[in-house]
């Protein structure tokens, strides 16, 4: 069966398309159709969690989700970093960017009319362990201390604290400074109002520093003599001599017991429900009507037993070490290893957070890690007898669909790579042999001519039959059997022809002979006929020997022998006793060079080369005028110019001239020329391994200049 070379290559383009063609499409669609799904099942868990949670009788009464004001209800985080008591704000990073800042909104009290002078603080509590721990930043351009031994509690800056205990009883504290450093509470008996007696209440403890604003004050207390309220409020004191409260300034009403606001904490009742709702990687958080989240479970990382687990080493394992580069270029990066959200920021401003309270169910999404992992999140809104108290929100992140796409994506990439490497070493063999094959039928086709026009039959037709490159090697084949054929018949006709003619010839000569020798004494203008057609015979014969020389001239090349002489005194000889003797008329310019100049060759067909040239440039020169010649060595050859000055080329006829019988004479001329003495020359020179051209000149005069490059023959090593 007979394939050609379409065919092969369609064959061969056939493998590509086993690429995986849309690997990356595949994986982007695998994505979204995972996303639409990861979206039903977030929203559907969400639904579950808030039907789940209604259905808790009770449950909202008991975890303070009613009755809530966002002004003076106080959030207590969970705080996750060790709590040193020192006055400083290291430990309660990053949760001092949900610090509430109170200021004159909040104004409690003031004796005189307020006037704006920037005083307020910004305020954090948090539980950690047994305790809870507080933070007070405060602004104060003045800041007045407790005067030593004085028994008054309210006469300089101090803060006061409301708090409800486990069994509902208000107890009221207060703490004042007499300097930066430690500080305790003090119990109040009845109210603020009725400072004393006052009893030290070692379990309040803090530390009280100075700042450039103010001062910070970090107070801690058992978590068991706080119940479900509680109040803190700032009093600013200014004037020594006074020593008046100036402004006061607090979180809630710390006089009224149903002012106090409810102490907000994490409600564990919910996140042992939320535990039945366990999702991998994934986050269900309870947010109440002020935004707060109330409860929160899972996380949104691996786990770090699943994380700490690396793979078994494999091929495969090695195989995508090596790819990975690759892969970075078409796969979407994601971060395994990112700090988790906050479990227990103080308000979540999700977007549909705020829809969700207004009834609104909704899908949204954000990114952290710094841009490097994104979060889907649903919101669902959660109810007890039709109204709305807070919303459920669950979260997870794209990872998991991330990495499977990827997964997709470098198994289709590394697959596409095989195929790519199979598909391209197939490719890679097939056009080696077909650029060999037409390398070797170039080669053959190169050497099918050589330099004298000599045919040779050199290209060798494939024994059997095969594809295009095979037809070309047999078209090329009988094409040039054909004119080799066609170029000996030519050959030969010269020959064949020469002899027909010469034998007729030689008969009217003899004829001519015998006719003016019985023409003696007959009138002269009968013997001049005679004369004439005899001379016309002798120019017949003449022009039949230039035949049978160009035509026999390369097999008498090949048979003559070559020796190595100096060209220089060679040219000078010539010159003295050939040429300057048959060309009396014409004046010859050559200067021998300084030194010898040795060439390889057979002398009389070089002078035979140059007799050719000497004869054109004779016939062409200007009257006048002489014919130059001038010998100069080179690196490699040896050049040799013949100048005649006269009528230049024309220059499409440059390189036409040294062609057989192609002549550019006038038709005036009396000479026979069939246009085969440049073409002699440059055969000759050929055969020295040389080669001669043809330009017009270019130095101010009308002419032409013939260039011949010789060979420079060096002597033989001993």
């Amino acid at each position: 069966m007979r394939f050609s070379l379409r065919l092969k290559l369609a064959l061969i383009a056939l493998l590509l398309p086993a690429l995986p063609y849309s690997g990356i499409q595949l994986a982007a669609l695998v994505k979204a159709n995972l996303l639409e799904s990861k979206k039903e099942s977030l929203m559907f868990s969400a639904r579950a969690v808030a039907s789940a949670l209604s259905g808790r009788e009770g449950l909202f009464d008991e975890e303070l989700f009613h009755s809530l004001n966002q002004g003076r209800d106080l959030y207590l985080f969970q705080l996750t970093n060790p709590m040193r008591l020192n006055g400083k704000t290291d430990d309660w990073e990053p949760y001092l960017k949900n610090a509430k800042l109170f200021g004159a909104a909040n104004i409690l009290e003031t004796p005189h009319s307020f006037v704006e002078n920037g005083s307020g603080f910004r305020h954090l509590i948090g539980r950690r362990g047994e305790y809870i721990y507080a933070i007070f930043l405060v602004l104060d351009e003045h800041l007045v201390y407790r005067e030593k031994n004085s028994l008054a509690l309210d006469r300089s800056d101090h803060l006061k604290i409301a708090i409800e205990d486990r069994q509902g009883n208000l107890n009221r504290y207060i703490i004042a400074a007499n300097g930066p450093g430690w500080v305790n509470g003090s119990l109040i008996a009845k109210d603020f109002d009725s400072i004393l007696p006052a009893i030290e209440e070692p379990r309040i403890q803090g530390v009280w520093l100075e700042t450039s604003t103010g001062y910070t004050l970090e107070i801690r207390l058992p978590q068991q003599m706080v119940g479900n309220r509680l109040a803190f409020a700032i009093a600013d004191v200014d004037n020594t001599s006074s020593r008046e409260t100036e402004t006061l300034i607090g979180t809630a009403s710390i006089d009224e017991p149903e002012k106090i606001g409810w102490l907000l904490t994490p409600s564990s009742s919910i996140e042992k429900i939320l535990q039945s709702f366990k999702r991998p990687e994934a986050k269900i958080q309870i947010v109440d009507s002020n935004q707060h989240i109330r409860a929160s479970y899972g996380s949104l990382k691996i786990s770090d037993s699943a994380a700490k687990t690396p793979p078994a080493p494999s091929f495969s394992s090695y195989i995508n070490q090596i790819l990975s580069p690759l892969y970075r270029l078409f796969t979407e990066p994601f971060a395994d290893d990112f700090a988790d959200p906050l479990a227990q920021p103080s308000t979540r401003s999700l977007a549909g957070v705020t829809e969700a309270l207004k009834g609104q169910s909704s899908l949204s999404s954000y990114r952290i890690a710094e841009g490097k992992v994104e979060v889907m999140a649903a919101v669902e809104p959660l109810y007890e007898n039709d109204t709305i108290i807070g919303a459920v929100v669950v979260e997870q992140t794209t990872n998991s669909i991330l990495a499977l796409q990827n997964r997709v994506i470098e198994e289709s990439l590394s697959l596409t790579l095989l195929v790519l490497v199979f598909g391209g070493s197939l490719l890679f063999f097939f056009a080696y042999r077909i650029s060999s094959r037409i390398g070797k039928l170039r080669d053959q086709a190169a050497g099918a001519i050589d330099n004298n026009g000599q045919i040779h039959d050199t290209i060798t037709p494939p024994a059997r039959s095969g594809d295009e490159i095979d037809d070309l090697s047999r078209t090329l084949h009988s094409v040039l059997s054909r004119l080799k054929t066609q170029s000996l018949h030519r050959e030969k006709m010269a020959d064949n022809l020469e002899h027909e003619i010469r034998t007729p010839l030689s008969g009217a000569s003899a004829s001519l002979k015998n006719l003016a020798q019985e023409l003696v004494g007959q009138p002269d203008s009968i013997l001049e006929y005679v004369n004439w057609a005899q001379a016309d015979i002798r120019r017949m014969e003449d022009l039949l020997s230039n035949i049978r020389d160009a035509t026999s001239l390369e097999d008498a090349l090949a048979q003559g022998f070559t020796e190595r002489f100096d060209l220089s005194e060679a040219l000078a000889l010539w010159l003295e006793h050939g040429w300057r003797s048959t060309f009396t008329e014409v004046d010859f310019l050559y200067e021998k060079p300084a030194r010898e100049i040795f060439v390889q060759g057979d002398p009389d067909r070089i002078r035979q080369m140059l007799d050719k040239l000497l004869e054109n440039a004779v016939a062409f020169h200007q009257h006048g005028t002489a014919v130059e010649l001038h010998l100069e060595p080179g690196k490699s050859s040896n050049i040799l110019k013949v100048i005649n000055q006269g009528p230049p080329i024309p220059d499409t006829m440059l390189e036409e001239i040294f062609n057989s019988m192609v002549s550019i004479r006038t038709a005036n001329d009396t000479s026979p020329h069939l246009g085969l003495g440049l073409f002699v020359a440059r055969t000759i020179a050929r055969y020295h391994n040389g080669s001669i051209r043809a330009a017009n000149l270019e130095d101010g005069r009308s002419g032409v200049c013939f260039y011949i490059e010789l060979p420079q023959s060096f002597p033989a090593e001993s």
